[in-house]
This record gives C-alpha cells, structure tokens and sequence, in this order.
C-alpha cells in the first residue's frame, strides 16, 4: 500500500468529503469513462460474443464493451443469403438502383458507413449495429411490394421476412421473460435428463453417416454429384442434419443438440467444428442415433422429392417440429424451393 505524504494527504481529503461529493465525484468519473468509450475515433472492442440463429443460418453476433449489439459486415451477407461470404457482397446488393431507391438517406448513411471492432480473437472486423439489419430488411420488403426488385433479387425480400418475423417472436418472448424474471426451467431439466447420451470425451469414428444417406439427399433435391468420389458435400448439408437427425433425436427438440455443441463449438472461420457431432454420443446414444438415421433413410428413400420427405418426416415424428423461434423451419427454403441449394 502507497504509504507516501501525497497519498496520505489523499486519503484525508477523502475522509472529509461529504456522501454529496463522493457521490458528485464518482459520477464526474463514470460519465467520463463513458465519454471515452464513446469517442468515435476509439475502436470498439468485443466484450462478449455467441452465434444467433436465424432458420438454419447461424450468425456471429457481439457485444463491445460500449454496449453496442453487432453484426459484422460478412453476417450480414449471409443472414440475407447473398451467394458471396464476403461482406462486400452486401454493399454492393445495397447500392442495386431497385434497392437504393427505398432506403432513407439515414440508413444508406449506416451501410456506406461501417465501423471497425475488435471480436474477441482475430482481426479487426467491419461492423454495424444491430438494428441496421432489421431497417436493412424492412427497405427490401418495401422494394420488393413497389415492384423495384429484379427477379434475381426476389430472394432477398423472402429472407428478410424471415428474419422480420422471427426477431418480432424473439422479441416480445424476451420482453415477457423480461418483465416476469421468468427462466427456462423445461430446459435445465432436459440438459439432465438427456445428459447420458453425451460422452465426456469425444470417440473416434472415422465414418458413421453411410454413403446411401447422401445419395438421398442428392436425389431428394434434384442435385448432380459433381465429385462423386469425394467425400465433401454442400454446405446446405449440414442444416439438413441438424433438422432432420440431431435435431429430434430422442425427442429431444434440439436439447442433444445443443448439449453436443457446448462440447464441440465451432472453432474455424468457415464454420468448422474440430470433431463431429456424433463422435460426441455415448454408449447410450449411438444406439438411438444409428436408429433415427436410419428411419430417415427409411423415409427419404420412400419419397419422390423433398416435399413428399418433409410430410412423411413429420408425420414419424411429429415432436421433432420446431417449437422454439431460433429452431424455425427454414421458409426460404419452402418458398423458392431448391434455389439456394443448387447455387450450393
């Protein structure tokens, strides 16, 4: 401890201050730690980070340690399905005449305008505040009702209204959960009961998804394999998986699912997982998970295309319909069929 005349001086002035100037003092300096971390020519940094789900696109979010909720420039392409993962992608889509000419002025400002930050690993990132996105989202549905949209561009309209539609039901469930304190206790129950078929060490298990799993996919969305020999496959995939396999498994509405990704996050840039998922289940729950795939094939292999999958999906399984505004059915994908999935 400082024991030095200045700093005994200090600590008597401060004992002969009131409870008014202790309070005026704190106060002076609170709103001057915020003055600096509001300065505009200050980097944000990221004090917390996560991956929001919107349908099946998962998206980075942050919060800086300002406060501020944001995108980065890149999620924001992707949440509007832009086929580029470049965030460029979405400036240029923004400056389209059809698209220019139904944002404010105010809006147009934000998007030529994005700020740098700092995430909590890598470099800094382009970045806009939250609500960018939804007024983003609103000016698409107004060009696409003045008929300013080209027919290539149709598909940003349906993504926005998805992505309307589930922040409106995320929303008003937040505001109620905020206003009654309420806690998901179902949940915490389920992460319990379905805890047993998660191993606490990942197994090895090169291959478990056979090859007549991926054929029914091609066939059910009317895809070529380019690389019939490769075991890579479109991204679009993965989503399926999740919807169709991880998702319901053991009638857990996504409960497994989550539990599997805690232990398995995402750790690379294009979304990559170290192991999968499966490697993740124990002796318990492989037995379920080889079973369920296998209905699916079952399934898949019985309808003629997607549509007629889908119907004989959850006529199986009628508790594996997503329930919850974040596990949503994709309804781009319902809307424009296989679009996405060819560009894939």
């Amino acid at each position: 401890m400082d024991d030095s005349p200045q700093s005994r001086g200090g600590q008597e002035r401060a004992r002969l201050l009131t409870t008014e100037e202790r309070r005026e003092i704190a106060l002076k300096a609170a709103q001057t730690r915020w003055a600096r971390l509001r300065d505009p020519n200050r980097i944000g940094e990221a004090d917390t980070d996560g991956i929001l789900a919107i349908g099946d696109v998962e998206l980075d979010v942050y919060v800086l340690k300002d406060r501020r909720r944001v995108f980065s420039k890149r999620a924001i392409a992707k949440a509007l399905h832009l086929k580029s993962e470049g965030g460029n992608a979405f400036m240029r889509t923004m400056s389209r005449k059809g698209v220019r000419s139904v944002l404010s002025e105010k809006v147009v400002e934000k998007i030529e305008n994005p700020f740098f930050f700092k995430p909590l690993t890598g470099d800094l990132a382009d970045g806009y505040e939250a609500e960018v996105l939804i007024e983003v989202c609103d000016a698409l549905i107004q060009a696409r009702n003045e008929k300013k949209l080209a027919s290539s561009q149709s598909f940003l309209a349906v993504q926005a209204e998805i992505i309307i539609r589930a922040s409106a039901k995320i929303g008003i469930i937040a505001l109620i959960d905020e206003a009654t304190g309420y806690r998901d206790k179902t949940k915490d129950e389920y992460r319990k009961l379905f805890e047993a078929f998660i191993a606490k060490e990942f197994r090895q298990w090169e291959k478990e998804f056979p090859p007549k799993f991926f054929d029914m996919i091609y066939r059910l969305y009317g895809l070529k394999r380019q690389k019939p020999d490769t075991n890579r496959h479109p991204q679009f995939f993965g989503g399926f998986i999740r919807r169709y396999v991880y998702y319901p498994l053991a009638n857990s509405r996504g409960v497994i699912l989550e539990s599997l990704e805690e232990r398995n996050p995402v750790i690379y840039v294009g979304g990559g997982r170290r192991y999968k998922l499966f490697q993740w289940l124990s002796e318990l729950g492989m037995p379920a998970f080889r079973q369920h795939l296998w209905q699916v094939i079952g399934i898949g292999e019985a309808a003629t295309d997607r549509v007629q999958f889908e119907r004989g999906f959850y006529r199986a399984f009628p508790a594996a319909v997503p329930m919850t505004p974040s596990d949503q059915m994709n309804f781009f994908d319902r809307l424009l069929g296989c679009e996405e999935s060819k560009a894939a």
